[in-house]
């Protein structure tokens, strides 16, 4: 098969519990020519909370969830969201192939099992057209753990700057990209992101995240809770690993009793301390070099927090390559989607634990021809 350019469309569902992002790139898998058009979509407010009650559903089996008939409809309205923003986004741009990356309500890799809201097949039937989804399974189903699937993207920036270098991959959980002085990939989730955030506002105040970090910035950050906070097990797990977009929950109730802002504040810091620490435990040495990216770097107090554990590294926003990669996980879901359609890997033994490189992505076709 020739390899060349190709017009993909991503949509990225982890960015947050609150929106979706959309990139269209021009790009070969390898190499990106160009960011054609990016954009967030915020869910309708009773979408959210139908997806946050699904969350909370988390305790049922892969069975009980595919045979449940309230979580079926929730599956099939995100699914409906997705091709209704979908259609408005590409308008006259015409995308070659649409990757569709949705939201993972939970992650078991021990036991090779997942759920993601969106339905290929329904996507594909709404847009009448062929498209790319589940990018983790093919790595869970090989023993790998399935996330994170971001660097083939980071990767190809890191080859075209001083190196060693680190990504720090903000959204609904936090992953570290680390290529070094030969540009040999080294990757794994490393902390809770977003997802922490937005279940303290959400609980507390009926927000669905604290807007530019304004909440923690006027709250006191009590750092007895967040020391002990640090010591939760999964922080200590060597990588390879991915982390469970709820798997902090049991820390949760140590915020119980602190006020809105401070909560806020506690946990924002806590979020950039276990970073900070898996950075130190698990990386062969800290670069100079450091680039944030993802939907966390809208929050400033998070990215201040982040910038005073790694002083006095320098540490850039990932967009100083490019204005278009603000919404990076779609960019590299549509990057995905391209290596998927040329059989090139997403996934590596340095990346998730799998065996060998693997490509992933399973491909649906619109049954309404």
């Amino acid at each position: 098969m020739m390899i060349k350019n190709l017009n993909s469309l991503g949509v990225f569902g982890s960015a947050s519990l609150n929106s979706v992002e959309i990139a269209l790139i021009n790009s070969d898998g390898i190499d990106i020519s160009q960011i054609i058009k990016t954009s967030v979509v915020h869910y309708p407010e009773n979408l959210a909370l139908k997806i946050r009650a699904l969350i909370n559903q988390r305790n049922r089996s892969f069975a009980e969830l595919e045979n449940n008939i309230e979580v079926q409809k929730v599956r099939k309205e995100v699914s409906d969201f997705y091709v209704e923003v979908i259609k408005e986004f590409l308008n006259e741009n015409q995308a070659d192939i649409i990757g569709v990356d949705g939201l993972t309500v939970f992650c078991d890799a021990e036991n090779r099992c997942s759920y993601q809201i969106e339905d290929g097949s329904n996507i594909a039937d709404g847009l009448q057209r062929q498209i790319i989804t589940h990018f983790h399974k093919a790595d869970l189903l090989c023993c790998g753990q399935a996330a994170p699937l971001s660097p083939t993207f980071f990767n190809y920036l890191g080859q075209k700057i001083e190196k060693p270098a680190l990504f720090i991959d903000l959204e609904t959980v936090c992953s570290l990209i680390y290529v070094n002085e030969t540009g040999e990939l080294l990757a794994f989730d490393c902390a809770p992101c977003l997802a922490m955030i937005e279940d303290w506002t959400f609980r507390h105040a009926n927000m669905q995240t604290d807007y530019n970090g304004k909440l923690a910035i006027t709250g006191k950050v009590h750092k007895q809770i967040v020391e002990t906070m640090l010591h939760h097990k999964i922080l200590r797990k060597r990588p390879p690993k991915a982390l469970d977009i709820l798997c902090f929950s049991d820390k949760k109730e140590h915020l119980e009793g602190l006020t809105l802002e401070d909560g806020a504040a506690t946990a924002t810091n806590f979020i950039a301390e276990a970073i900070y620490q898996a950075a130190l435990n698990f990386l062969p040495a800290i670069p100079h070099n450091i680039f944030l990216a993802g939907e966390g770097t809208k929050n400033p107090s998070l990215v201040r927090f982040i910038k005073q554990c790694f002083a006095p590294r320098n540490l850039q926003n990932i967009t100083c390559f490019n204005t278009g990669f603000e919404h990076v996980g779609a960019i590299y879901t549509a990057f995905n989607a391209i290596r998927r359609t040329y059989g090139l890997p997403i996934t590596f033994p340095s990346t998730t634990g799998v065996a060998e490189p693997l490509t992933g992505g399973e491909f649906y076709e619109n049954k309404r021809k």
